[in-house]
């Protein structure tokens, strides 16, 4: 039987698109005091070892999670290689590229395909160039915000409609990897089993579940495993971000966070302050920099600031988001980091936090960004950059031109200095029109003509952020993941020469409306 072929093509430039943030579009393009992605890119290449990482290091830890990690891949080939990574990581003769998700509902938003495709496409890359270097998903386990992890939804053809399922009830600090399988992962099952009688990857998605359900499995566990067979083949390996072994084994590391957790707030909130001068946004502000640690308890977490309390039980400490990236880094060592727009934004604002605690920041590699449809060119519309036009040109140029003048003559700057800030400022504010009538286009438009299909752009907002990953790889299969690690590799070949799009891949609608007649009610 002929394997089904999902062709990728490059869509519109990514740093047109008006529901990106200035920030980002600003790093890009490599604008402002910014090296910007392709910069990134290139240092990702050509960073030397970074020796051993203290994970491959604690042997303790590191036995206990082979062990788990076997248990959850798909098969023995998978099984054979990650030995190998292992053996390579412990060695100090490969490193990690790293990426992370929230689980969801099933398997969280689309874009956790293309995350995790980007990285498996890093890896490779960076291998071909003489650096063996391992994918590696961090699997956000450890949070609390069902409300996000249920936000996913899958389209039903048959009621035209998108369907989801409402949160289950319980603690409102419940950990959500810690849930059960059986009531969590059922509005899942009901939806999946009815993919079971086209067979391939469907099928298996439906097994697991099933036996997640009938074997007590954890929610998480159950996440972990789909996405591990999802990417058969192609050396993924994850971790747990609930692991308390893990947390135990990084007890020197927080005893060190915990001594510094003022500094480091303050370091976060000056360099948000920067950026927020430079007419972008602080990521970190509020509470995730006044309690950046939460204690594990019985099933859930809470946020804690006592010292004492903190360094007692290692196992049970959890970092914040403004410590998390840090743990990690320092446990793995990564290369690079593969992350979706706001995380670029955060992990920007941490960058002082990673040199007052003498760590190198990985390089930062932008994940894939991709639209899923059987005709690009009819679904452009339905969430595309603004038409290429002056919006904001005008005014911008007169704002450069007297922002310039008012920093030479009051500020005293060098004219050459003077007009490459007010021209800095100029694109920000420029951007930020145009986003907006962008926006207020998409919206008309939308109320005009809505997109067809409705699954192209659900909402008006990027399938990639509604639709749930494995509505995708049950529908498409083994193929359609394929694809999307070629078009990850693409995305990053192109982007070496600063040339970043989004992609589109082309996608077979039959399985969309040639649907057996289950009821998906569950869903």
């Amino acid at each position: 039987m002929t394997k089904p072929r999902f062709p990728a093509e490059p869509g519109p430039v990514l740093a047109d698109l008006p529901d990106l943030g200035a920030f980002v579009r600003a790093w890009l393009r490599g604008d402002g005091p910014f090296d910007g992605a392709a910069a990134e890119w290139r240092r990702y290449l050509a960073n030397p070892a970074a020796g051993v990482a203290p994970a491959w290091r604690d042997r303790a830890w590191c036995e206990a999670w082979s062990a788990e990690l076997a248990a959850d891949l798909p098969d023995d080939a998978a099984r054979s290689a990650a030995v190998a990574a292992e053996a390579a990581l412990a060695a100090g003769e490969a490193e990690v590229v790293i990426t992370g998700q929230q689980p969801g509902f099933l398997g969280g938003p689309l874009l956790t395909l293309y995350k995790a495709a980007a990285c498996v496409a890093a890896a490779r890359a960076r291998t071909a160039a003489g650096r063996p270097t391992i994918p590696l998903f961090w699997c956000g386990d450890d949070d609390d915000d069902r409300r996000e992890a249920f936000a996913p939804r899958l389209y039903d053809p048959r009621r035209g409609a998108l369907l989801g399922a409402a949160p289950p009830p319980g603690p409102d600090d419940l950990v959500i990897g810690d849930a059960p399988a059986d009531v969590w992962a059922a509005p899942e099952a009901g939806w999946l089993a009815e993919r079971r009688a086209a067979g391939g990857l469907g099928a298996e998605l439906d097994g697991l579940w099933q036996r997640a359900r009938r074997e007590g499995w954890t929610w998480g566990r159950l996440q972990r495993r789909a996405l591990l067979r999802v990417f058969a083949g192609s050396g993924l390996l994850t971790v747990s971000g609930d692991d308390g072994r893990l947390h135990r084994a990084a007890a020197p590391f927080y005893a060190d966070l915990v001594a510094r957790r003022l500094e480091l707030a303050s370091l976060a909130a000056a360099r948000g302050a920067e950026l927020t001068a430079l007419g972008y946004h602080a990521q970190l502000s509020g509470a995730s920099l006044d309690s950046p640690f939460h204690l594990r308890k019985a099933g859930g977490r809470e946020r804690a600031n006592d010292p004492a309390a903190l360094l007692t039980a290692p196992q049970d400490l959890r970092p914040g988001v403004l410590l998390r990236t840090l743990v990690q880094d320092w446990f793995f060592r990564p290369a690079g980091i593969v992350a979706g727009p706001g995380e670029l934004a955060y992990l920007e604002q941490l960058r002082p936090l990673h040199a007052a605690l003498g760590l190198d920041q990985p390089a930062l590699l932008p994940r894939l960004f991709a639209r899923l449809s059987d005709d690009p060119g009819r679904d452009a519309s339905a969430a595309a950059p603004p038409p290429a036009d002056t919006a904001g040109d005008e005014a911008s140029s007169a704002i450069t031109a007297d922002l310039a003048r008012a920093l030479a003559v009051r500020a005293g700057l060098p004219a050459q200095r003077a007009q490459a800030l007010a021209a800095r400022a100029a694109r920000v504010w420029r951007d930020e029109v145009r986003a907006a009538l962008g926006r207020g286009r998409d919206d008309s438009a939308q109320q005009a003509a809505p997109a067809s299909p409705v699954w192209a752009a659900p909402g008006g907002v990027r399938q990639e952020r509604v639709l749930a990953l494995h509505w995708a790889t049950a529908l498409w299969g083994d193929g359609l993941v394929s694809a999307v690690i070629d078009a990850a590799g693409a995305h990053f070949a192109r982007g070496a020469d600063g040339d970043w799009r989004d992609w589109w891949i082309r996608v077979d609608p039959r399985p969309l409306i040639s649907q057996n007649s289950g009821n998906s009610s569950g869903a």
